[in-house]
């Protein structure tokens, strides 16, 4: 990013700073800020503003609109003495943060695979994943829970009751290592030789397992019958591979397997949570399937830092990232799912600019599909040109003497 392209991207944040309704964190005089300035070293190097604090709402907005900064960040902790060095803050406490990033859950030698686009639907499954796990097996309401658009490649969930700000970093990743499945042994799940009082008129037979309906129990029983279900629907030979994959086995044990998913009152016991004991022999298979396709992914547990990290600085809800010019976006759970960030995340206007581009790229956004290459000279609306004047892919075109 050239001088040129530094001092627009900066003049359109510094007017997105005057306009916008900033969303102030609980506790503000008690957290800790952190900037990273459009400044004389930016981008080639991000140099971190940090052990900053505000009094008040209308300290923090000004310093937003006199400095436009590239990033803005607060402390997920609270302090006694927020401005002070790390050793001498007075940590009281920290809320309870989730990151989940495309990076997260692509692993770097898939990523050039996956457009932006397609990396954020995945990232919003994940999401969608973590949320469940939240709500059903940690007991949270959905009142408790804020989740953000990171602006970028990914979401952001804060917690901040006050039953989560005195855990620790153990406690922290244990949470991250649940709702992973790391370390979890899903025997621990299981219940064995059930009484004939358990099911009512369905009597089990002696040695069958039962899935305990709750927590991960109630979600590999989801799990193995959304499995058996849809190997039911195949056609033979897909099924009876999917089968052999599954559970390690020969074709015609396989074959047994599709015939026994297809049998209604084998799968009614299924249902009910009772799971004959001659599935023993593929139980591990099947599980192990089971809990990869549930568990919230991640490539090589990034997530678990930032969640068990009690002094970690955050993206500020409604700055602007960067990296992207998108806004960090606050969501609302029951709008969740039809959210857009190329839509909904973009705060700049349609006014067209020109561009020369140095790489070739593409997005899509606000419903228009724009694809530059290397060296073009283009006239673009001006979110798509932010857009990518902070990916370092384009900068302002020069005026022509």
């Amino acid at each position: 990013m050239n001088e040129r392209t530094k001092r627009f991207v900066k003049s359109k944040f510094e007017e997105y700073y005057g306009r916008a309704e900033i969303k102030i964190p609980k506790d503000l005089w008690m957290r800790e800020w952190g900037f990273v300035l459009l400044d004389q070293y930016y981008p080639a190097k991000l140099v971190m503003r940090r052990h900053k604090s505000f009094a008040t709402k209308e300290e923090l907005v000004n310093y937003l609109r006199e400095n436009a900064p590239a990033h803005a960040y607060h402390s997920s902790a609270i302090y006694k003495y927020p401005a002070a060095s790390m050793r001498s803050k007075g940590w009281l406490g920290a809320d309870l943060i989730f990151d989940l990033d495309a990076d997260h859950i692509i692993s770097e030698a898939e990523f050039q695979r996956y457009s932006y686009e397609e990396m954020l639907e995945l990232v919003k499954k994940e999401t969608v994943k973590l949320i469940d796990f939240l709500l059903d097996d940690f007991g949270f309401r959905e009142e408790d829970i804020e989740l953000v658009f990171s602006g970028s490649r990914g979401y952001h969930i804060h917690i901040k009751t006050e039953e989560v700000r005195g855990l620790g970093s153990r406690e922290r990743r244990e949470i991250v290592d649940y709702v992973m499945a790391t370390g979890l042994d899903m025997d621990r799940f299981l219940a064995v030789d059930l009484k004939e009082k358990d099911y009512g008129d369905e009597k089990p037979g002696r040695g069958d397992l039962r899935l305990i309906p709750e927590g991960w129990g109630k979600r590999l029983l989801k799990g193995w019958i959304d499995l058996f279900h849809e190997i039911a629907e195949m056609e033979e030979e897909k099924a009876i591979e999917v089968v052999k994959k599954v559970g390690e086995m020969e074709k015609k044990k396989a074959k047994e397997m599709i015939r026994i998913a297809k049998d209604e009152t084998v799968m009614k016991r299924i249902e009910r949570g009772q799971i004959p004991r001659f599935f023993k022999p593929i139980w591990g298979g099947i599980t192990k399937t089971v809990t990869e396709a549930v568990r919230v992914k991640s490539a090589d547990r990034p997530d678990e830092p930032v969640t068990a990290d009690i002094k970690r600085l955050i993206r500020l809800p409604t700055s602007l990232h960067g990296k992207s010019s998108l806004e960090a976006k606050p969501l609302r759970m029951e709008t969740f799912k039809d959210f857009n960030p190329l839509e909904d995340a973009v705060v700049f206007g349609d006014s067209p600019v020109e561009i020369s581009m140095a790489r070739s790229s593409s997005i899509k956004m606000k419903g228009g599909r724009y694809k530059v290459e290397e060296g073009e000279i283009a006239s673009v609306p001006e979110h798509v040109a932010l857009y990518f004047m902070c990916r370092g892919a384009a900068e302002i075109k020069e005026k022509t003497p």
